[in-house]
């Protein structure tokens, strides 16, 4: 499903934030979501969702059906929202929605500076869902222009999901007791949407929010969010039967997916000291990038996770080795791809995932 960006009559609660934007120059909606313009001028009846990207939006848009506008503040599938600068427009948009869903924990920090000067604008964020359905929260990140350690939080105690990784970035792996308990530090992973519960709660509270707004249409709101969770069970019987037949290992480049290889118990072999590197925009030291690439030319993995929109000499290096060796590559972006909708995306992943570990063998037997 494309984000559409209609204008519309604003509520009364929201004038002052429409005024607004005008002072700043530029039509409050039309900048945000899909760049083709249509619809420039309508006026729509129901509410508007703002989302901070375009998976946020396919969720809410799921939800919403015919009965709200919603609009994706970033839409473009190239898109990097670490580094992502708002409009004065975008802020606006944002501001004055009737409902606003974003991922929140620094991911998308625009999103809540133009929350600031918002009026008690309702808010889906998703990793407060995430630590609703799971118990776990996520530490807040920092994606400014300065990405040094401090901001992140990549401290000498930083692993990769799982804190695996000694100093040569992979010593002691393939042991059952380096992996009892399944601890993949979930707080310091932000990507929250590649979490199927996590998406399917994210549905249920935008569809409760709706109710709230649009009496009205309150069932069908809450309908949809069913069929949108069902949509995914799927998916997640998939991830079950992985993790059914034991511990399978990967690397990755950063670790965007990893709360969905998490869900099938897969174990992450990649330098704690690379992720680090990668994730704070700095060259990783020769050590760990020796160690990444040893993972990939000894074929110590049964895949390589590989984030396409931010790919850089040394990422691209890592793919290089993986493809050299016949190690399976899968791709992942943080936007939606185009045509997608969240469901036919997380599909496709999950086949690329089952397709990668054909003839592969786990690190630890099944049964666990």
């Amino acid at each position: 499903m494309s984000s559409s960006s209609l204008s519309r009559t604003p509520l009364p609660a929201r004038a002052a934030a429409i005024a607004a934007a005008a002072l700043l120059g530029g039509a409050v909606l039309t900048a945000c979501g899909s760049e083709d313009g249509s619809g420039e001028g309508a006026t729509a009846t129901g509410p508007t969702v703002v989302a901070s990207t375009s998976v946020y939006a396919d969720i809410a848009e799921q939800v919403a059906g015919d009965n709200a506008t919603v609009e994706a503040v970033i839409s473009d599938p190239a898109a990097d929202p670490h580094s992502y600068e708002a409009s004065p427009a975008d802020a606006a948009a944002v501001s004055g929605a009737d409902l606003v869903v974003y991922n929140g924990a620094g991911y998308d920090s625009f999103v809540d500076r133009a929350l600031e000067n918002a009026a008690d604008v309702p808010v889906v964020r998703a990793v407060d869902e995430y630590e609703r359905v799971t118990g776990e929260s996520i530490a807040e990140h920092s994606h400014g222009d300065d990405h040094g350690a401090d901001d992140h939080g990549h401290d000498d105690d930083h692993g990769a999901e799982g804190d695996h990784g000694a100093e040569d970035g992979h010593d002691g792996h393939g042991s059952d007791d380096d992996h009892d308990g399944h601890d993949h530090a979930s707080d310091t992973n932000e990507h929250v949407w590649f979490s199927l519960p996590t998406a399917a709660a994210v549905a249920e509270r935008v569809a409760e929010e709706l109710a709230a707004i649009d009496e009205e249409n309150a069932e069908e709101y809450r309908e949809n969010a069913d069929r949108f969770a069902d949509s995914l069970a799927p998916l997640e019987a998939e991830l079950d039967a992985i993790h059914d037949r034991g511990h399978f290992p990967y690397a990755q480049t950063e670790r965007v997916g990893a709360h969905l290889f998490d869900a099938a118990h897969m174990v992450d072999l990649t330098p704690r000291g690379f992720l680090a590197s990668i994730e704070d925009d700095t060259d990783p030291s020769a050590a760990d990038l020796s160690a990444m690439l040893d993972l990939m030319g000894e074929r110590e993995v049964a895949f390589l996770a590989f984030n396409t929109q931010t790919e850089t000499t040394v990422t691209a290096r890592v793919r290089d080795a993986a493809e050299s060796a016949d190690v399976a590559v899968v791709d992942l972006t943080e936007t939606l791809p185009e045509g997608m909708d969240y469901t036919t995306w997380m599909t496709g992943i999950v086949n690329s995932l089952s397709s990668a570990l054909d003839g592969a063998t786990p690190v630890a037997d099944g049964g666990h």
